[in-house]
Order: structure tokens, then C-alpha cells, then sequence
């Protein structure tokens, strides 16, 4: 996230052309020489250590961000109602139910996400040297600096760019997600109450795939159906994008100046990691909770969709609030060290 170097702005420019890899022959196999990939790594940095870390962020949280959406579509009284719930009713598959289509989308999604706001920083820091003479990129970079209005705005400003650019990628595929995390609930209406986790027969209830979850929306209601909460879903990631940004490099750039010349990723990333991951949240939950809460209800009986609104209306739009800062703050110290730690050493490659 933190893309130093100015070179960094021609290999994400559009305009930028890209050497195609040298291949050499091995036995049945190609593959390329080694300074071929050392410059393929350099080139698309963002990208690699992105998908990277964004992998190993996902399949660690995957079982926190099932309760989170549990928590966010029915009127559980608490997390570990929840959890309960979800142990007795659908077992182990409950916890990992959605996982790979956000594996796939949200890799490709924070690809976009962090290339673009690569890109953007540094065309607002060109900006800003062009009209002020001063680089707010350059004084950034420079050991010990501390945050100024300037960096705050080139990082606040490309953030915002970054979560509206991608929110279009996103919605469909989160949209998928929710529906099938909560199709068991929504296809049996009764189970949010607290006295069918007793029933263990619901643990073999099917449920919806994630194509067949896509192709039952975009039967009922067209492809206009998979951007269902369009519009909650784009304001929440642009504002929450801008705010991620910006709350990450400056808690970054603070830490990193209290540490010292540590240039460990482990020190100051996983600090600003954790805690640009919970500011956010807090501003953007609501918009989060009726975003979930639309696109959960899309599929099952005309009569059970009608019930599951009724009853989720009734919660607090803050329900789950609790699972979602310990997810997302394991998920970004995650994300953020590795992610920091892989472009260190590409960094470093010949």
C-alpha cells in the first residue's frame, strides 16, 4: 500500500508499456530466466504482493465474516448465539459457506483497488509539486517526516477514487456472497429463533451454490438484480476506502517514525493495519448492515422474504458490529504485513 517509489508511477501508468517476459525452454517446460521475472515481479509489484496477501487474509477470516453476516441479517441476540446457532444448525459448512467467491473477487477487487490508488496518489502528488513545487509523495518518503495536510489529501482523495472505481467489480460478487452465506436462513425462516437449534436435521437443509445463487437472481429480477444495494454498496466502499487509506499510511507513517529505523513490515503496517481497519467500519457500518440486509432477502418464497425483512428490520443497524472490527482487524494486520513484506522483497531483487 505504501508504493515509495516514484518509478513505481510508470509501471501502473495506462499509458506505461510492459516488456513481454522471456521465456526459455527447460525440458517440456517454459519458464522465464531469472532476470525476466525479477523485472516481471518489480514491474507489478502492487499486483502480486496484493493477491498475495489478499489470499491469506481471506481464508483466515472466512469463518468471522459468515458470523458477521448472520449477525447483520437475523435477530440474534448476541455473537455467541450466533456461533451456537450456526454450530447446531448447519455445522462445520456454516462457518466457511461463500468462501470462494470471495476469494476470487475480493483478490481481484483489492488487485484493482490497490493498483488504482497507486496510480492515483501519484497523479495527485504531480499535482500538488506542480502548484506548490512540493512533492507531498517526496516528503513522505523521507525518514522521520511527519503526516502534513498535503499527504493527507493526496492519500484521502486517491483512496476515494480507488473504492469508487471498484465498487462496480465488487457489488455483484459480494451480493452472491451474502445470498448464499444466509440461504439456509432465509429458505426456513423459523430457524433465527433461538429454539431451533435444537432441530439437527436442519444441518442437512441444502444449500444455494454461488452460480446457481447467480443464475436464480438474474432469472427473477435480470442482471439489474446482481446490483441490488448499488448504491449503499459504492458509498460505503468509497468513503470507506478513502478512510482506509488515509488512516493507514498516516498511523503509518507515525509508527514508523516512534519505531525508528526498523523497516521490519511486521512493526509499523501491522500497526496501522489494525487500526485503519476499525475507523471505517465505524463510519460506514450502517450503510454496510442495509446493503447486506437487501441483497440476503433477494431469493426463496415470496412469503419467507416478507419475513425475513419484517424480522431483521426490527435489529439494530449496529448488530454485529463487534465480529466485524475483530474480523477486519485480524484481516488487515494480516493483508497489510504480508503485503508490506512481499514488496520488500521484491524490493530487494536483482
Amino acid at each position: 500500500m505504501t508504493l515509495d517509489e516514484h518509478s513505481e508511477h510508470a509501471a501502473f501508468s495506462p499509458s506505461s508499456s510492459q516488456p513481454s517476459p522471456t521465456m526459455m525452454p527447460t525440458g517440456s517446460t517454459w519458464i522465464m530466466d531469472e532476470a525476466t521475472r525479477n523485472k516481471f515481479l518489480k514491474n507489478y509489484k502492487t499486483q502480486v504482493a496484493s493477491a498475495t496477501s489478499t489470499i491469506c487474509a481471506t481464508l483466515a477470516v472466512t469463518p468471522l465474516e459468515n458470523v458477521k453476516t448472520r449477525m447483520q441479517t437475523h435477530n440474534f441476540k448476541n455473537v455467541f448465539q450466533c456461533v451456537r446457532y450456526l454450530w447446531r444448525t448447519e455445522g462445520p459448512r456454516g462457518y466457511v459457506a461463500g468462501a470462494l467467491p470471495p476469494l476470487a473477487s475480493v483478490t481481484a477487487v483489492r488487485v484493482v483497488n490497490f493498483s488504482t490508488y497507486n496510480a492515483a496518489k501519484h497523479r495527485i502528488s504531480d499535482f500538488f509539486e506542480r502548484m506548490t513545487g512540493q512533492s507531498p509523495l517526496a516528503m513522505y518518503n523521507q525518514p522521520g517526516s511527519t503526516p502534513t495536510v498535503s499527504t493527507f489529501v493526496t492519500f484521502t482523495t486517491a483512496g476515494l477514487i480507488a473504492g469508487l472505481i471498484t465498487s462496480p467489480l465488487a457489488c455483484p460478487f459480494e451480493l452472491a456472497k451474502n445470498v448464499v452465506q444466509t440461504s439456509v436462513l432465509v429458505s426456513n425462516r423459523a430457524q433465527a429463533s433461538p429454539d431451533a437449534v435444537n432441530d439437527p436435521s436442519l444441518r442437512n437443509k441444502p444449500r444455494l451454490g454461488t452460480i446457481e445463487a447467480i443464475r436464480q437472481i438474474v432469472q427473477r429480477y435480470g442482471i439489474r438484480g446482481l446490483y441490488t444495494g448499488f448504491h449503499l454498496h459504492a458509498l460505503r466502499d468509497t468513503l470507506g476506502s478513502g478512510l482506509y487509506f488515509s488512516v493507514y499510511e498516516t498511523v503509518k507513517q507515525v509508527a514508523s517514525k516512534e519505531l525508528g529505523p526498523d523497516k521490519s513490515p511486521f512493526g509499523g503496517p501491522m500497526i496501522a493495519g489494525a487500526i485503519c481497519s476499525t475507523v471505517p467500519w465505524f463510519c460506514t457500518y450502517p450503510l454496510d448492515t442495509r446493503k447486506t440486509r437487501a441483497q440476503s432477502v433477494l431469493l426463496g418464497k415470496s412469503s419467507e422474504v416478507g419475513e425475513a425483512s419484517a424480522a431483521v428490520a426490527k435489529s439494530s443497524m449496529y448488530k454485529g458490529l463487534s465480529i466485524i472490527l475483530i474480523r477486519t482487524g485480524v484481516n488487515n494486520m494480516i493483508l497489510l504485513s504480508i503485503f508490506e513484506y512481499i514488496k520488500m522483497k521484491i524490493n530487494q531483487l536483482d
